[in-house]
This record gives C-alpha cells, sequence and structure tokens, in this order.
C-alpha cells in the first residue's frame, strides 16, 4: 500500500514520481541469503537509475514482456498449465532464475483459469478449456455494446459495465442487470430497490458462485505470490504494473469489437469520441486506486489499435490520442509512470509521444524502427525493445546475439534504455536466451 504523505498536494508530479519509485524499491525482503540480497540491490538499483534516466554501469535485459512463457515451457509446462497449475510453475521459475541470473524476475501472467470457468468468461478461450492442453489462451471477439448503446455508455460508464457489460461477457452475472441506478439511492425507500435483488434465488445464487470464485482466487494469489516472493529472496527485483488500455482500445476490443470500432469511426463518429471522453476520468481514478493499494509506481498500456497499420495518422489524432493523452497525462499528475507495450509499428506516432513530459513514459516497442526512436525520444523517455519474437523462435543464436548488439550500438550509452523483446513468443532455446540476456554485459 502506498501511502501519500501529508504534503502530497505540494508537490510536483515528477516528485511524486520520486515517492512512488521509492516505495517500490524499498519493499521489504526476507533474503534467502546474503549473497542474493547483494546481488537484489544491485540489480533494483540499476533498474531505478535507468528508470530515472541517471547515469549507470549499463541497461538491463528484461525478458518480462517476452519470454515469460517459453521460462517455463522449456521445463515441459504446456498452456494448461500456466492457466489452471500455478504451484506447478514454481520449480521451473527457480530454476530458470538460478540457472540464467537474470536482470529481472520473470514469469508468465497469472491467468485464473477457475475463476474464468465459474464466471463462464466469453472473451477468451484457453488451453484445458476449448483450447488444446499446449496452447494457452486466445481472445474472441464480439460486439458486447451495440452501436446504439454509445449514448447509454457515455452517460455512465459504471453503470453499463455492471449492468450491461459484465453479464454479457459473463454470463455467471448476468442477475447485475436486476441492480438499480446506484446514484439514485439517497432516501430510505431507495433501500427498497436497492436490496430486492438480493432477495432473489438467482442474484442469492451468483453472490454463492462468487464467493466460491474469491476462495479459488486466493489460493491462485497465494500460490503465486508465495513463487514471487522466493523469486525476489533469490535475488531478482521486479517493476511492479497495473494494466490499462486507452479509452478506444477499451471500446475496439471487446465492447464493440475491431470490426464494430471501424464502421463506428465512420458511422457514428460523435458517439465514439464521447464515449472515449467518458472514459478518461474513470480510467484514471481506476488506475491511481489500483497504484494506490498494490504500491506499484507503473501502469502498463497493451496498445493494440493504435498502429501505424490499423488507423491513419489523421484518424489517429481524431479518436485514439487525445483521449490516451489525458489519462495519461492524469497519472503523470499523480506521480504514476505509462509504461506503453506498443504493439506493431509506431513509426508515424513517434513526435505524438514526444508531446509528453519528460519521464513519463517507458515506450517498449515491438516492430517501430529504432533509429528515429533514439534521435526523437531518447533524451525525454525511457525506451526498451525490440529484439524480434520471430528471431527468438526462428532465428539462430548469432542471429540474436548480432541484432542485440546492434541495439547496444545504439542505446548503450542512453541513461535510459532497456534490452527487451517485442512481443511474446512461446518457443526459444536457451542458448537464444542466454544470447538475449549477456548482450546487455560489458
Amino acid at each position: 500500500m502506498f501511502t501519500r504523505p501529508d504534503n502530497w498536494n505540494e508537490l510536483s508530479p515528477l516528485e511524486r514520481r520520486k515517492l512512488r519509485l521509492d516505495h517500490w524499491q524499498n519493499q521489504p525482503v526476507e533474503f534467502m541469503s546474503p549473497e542474493a540480497e547483494a546481488n537484489y540491490k544491485e540489480r533494483i538499483d540499476r533498474i531505478r537509475k535507468i528508470y530515472d534516466m541517471e547515469p549507470h554501469d549499463r541497461p538491463i535485459a528484461d525478458g518480462f514482456m517476452g519470454a515469460n512463457e517459453y521460462v517455463v515451457r522449456r521445463k515441459g509446462m504446456v498452456g494448461k498449465d500456466i492457466v489452471y497449475n500455478h504451484e506447478k510453475l514454481r520449480g521451473p521459475l527457480l530454476d530458470f532464475h538460478n540457472e540464467f541470473q537474470p536482470d529481472t524476475a520473470v514469469s508468465p501472467l497469472p491467468y485464473p483459469g477457475k475463476v474464468m470457468d465459474m464466471l463462464n468468461y466469453q472473451t477468451y478461450i484457453w488451453g484445458g478449456q476449448k483450447l488444446p492442453d499446449e496452447l494457452t489462451i486466445q481472445a474472441v471477439e464480439g460486439e458486447y455494446m451495440r452501436a446504439d448503446e454509445y449514448r447509454d455508455f457515455a452517460a455512465d460508464p459504471t453503470d453499463f459495465w455492471l449492468k450491461k457489460y459484465l453479464p454479457r461477457v459473463m454470463p455467471t452475472l448476468a442477475p447485475m442487470a436486476m441492480l438499480t441506478e446506484l446514484p439514485r439511492v439517497s432516501e430510505n425507500v431507495d433501500i427498497i430497490d436497492l436490496i430486492v435483488p438480493f432477495g432473489t434465488p438467482p442474484f442469492q445464487a451468483m453472490l454463492k458462485t462468487l464467493m466460491e470464485a474469491g476462495n479459488e482466487l486466493m489460493k491462485m494469489l497465494g500460490a503465486v505470490g508465495q513463487t514471487a516472493g522466493m523469486i525476489a529472496a533469490s535475488g531478482f527485483p521486479s517493476m511492479g504494473f497495473n494494466i490499462v488500455k486507452t479509452p478506444f482500445d477499451y471500446l475496439g476490443d471487446t465492447l464493440r469489437g475491431t470490426k464494430g470500432i471501424l464502421t463506428d469511426m465512420f458511422r457514428h463518429p460523435d458517439d465514439l469520441l464521447a464515449a472515449c471522453e467518458a472514459y478518461v476520468p474513470v480510467l484514471i481514478n481506476a488506475v491511481v486506486g489500483a497504484s494506490d493499494r498494490s504500491g506499484a509506481p507503473a501502469a502498463m498500456y497493451v496498445l493494440h489499435k493504435g498502429a501505424d497499420t490499423f488507423m491513419s495518422q489523421k484518424q489517429f489524432e481524431k479518436f485514439y490520442w487525445p483521449t490516451w493523452k489525458q489519462v495519461m497525462l492524469g497519472l503523470y499528475e499523480e506521480g504514476i509512470t505509462s509504461y506503453l507495450f506498443i504493439e506493431g509499428s509506431y513509426n508515424k506516432r513517434l513526435e505524438n509521444l514526444a508531446e509528453m513530459p519528460e519521464k513519463s513514459l517507458v515506450c517498449h516497442f515491438d516492430q517501430t524502427e529504432m533509429g528515429p526512436v533514439k534521435e526523437i525520444l531518447s533524451d525525454k523517455q525511457i525506451i526498451a525493445g525490440n529484439v524480434p519474437a520471430s528471431l527468438m523462435a526462428t532465428g539462430t543464436t548469432d542471429d540474436v546475439r548480432a541484432y542485440c548488439a546492434n541495439l547496444m550500438d545504439m542505446f548503450g550509452d542512453t541513461p535510459g534504455y532497456i534490452m527487451a523483446h517485442g512481443c511474446y513468443f512461446e518457443n526459444s532455446t536457451d542458448d537464444k536466451m542466454r544470447a538475449f540476456i549477456d548482450s546487455v554485459k560489458k
């Protein structure tokens, strides 16, 4: 839990950012040995200097956004294990860190398979459910908000999410549609409408399932937390993130789907823009609250529909960038760094990113040309990327070594650079992982 000091309102955004990073860096860890403690402090000090864009001995190689499944698959784990068998992953994860001595902790995302089953979650399928066991997870788009519901959403995003969207994507939560409009509960008689759903069998059955799902989730979090604690105790720090998306991506990924959001830019542009605007305060408040609770100093954006090949620059600057920028500026004011996982390429968007204040972003690139990135952004923002996933999967060890060496020639003297993969891969070799990890070491 991050607690604001009494003089919080008197601090600048960068002063607030420093306090959040201090809190993250100084979290207590019970180390397994003096050597592990020394290694942890050396590694976290290096990460902190990179985030502060201060002089340091070398960049780091961070495999989290690329190798996070490979690190367990190399020991025979499959997608079903990643979704359901979290305790089973502990041994392979500890083995990887002990063998490879990476700069940062690397582990799979904690997919709550049993909970997703209990909620009858519709926007994904996964290994051990509808996908073969060897696969992990796959998004399934749908139009879970109709085009004629934009105004309902913009009027009250939380009410729409609670009573329409969630019941549609998680049928177990269908009784949520029975809830009254919460802002109207102000007089004693309004208690009747508030509580009536809780007295009905469908709502009570849903609550029972939610309690059971909560118990399952706590078991999973206990297993994942214990593993993360053991990795930290062995000397490997991790940067905490809360996951967020841009207003446009929230609308386009699952509410309207790709086809829906594409046509809406032409058929319902004003409604789409109003919905994006309505998202801004909701996202800022949600991420700030989550960051305070978790102590995470950064918010990670998984960026989907703003890539060069998805929309024109004119469309980007009309539909995507303005409300996304508002969210990032709102988080910057609260001292939260925006970590941008830029899928695809942003060759045409670099000047937009350059509008953001100093040290407000970590720009993690997938397929963007890194020469212009160095020229336009590296003096103001932290840069990460962009070792191709295809190279890690199908290239040779020499190919990986040469690509990383080129990035080091370009960014080795940049105060805020992180060697990272462009995106996720499942298959590689230990030799290529070692070439990646060793590429930053002098």
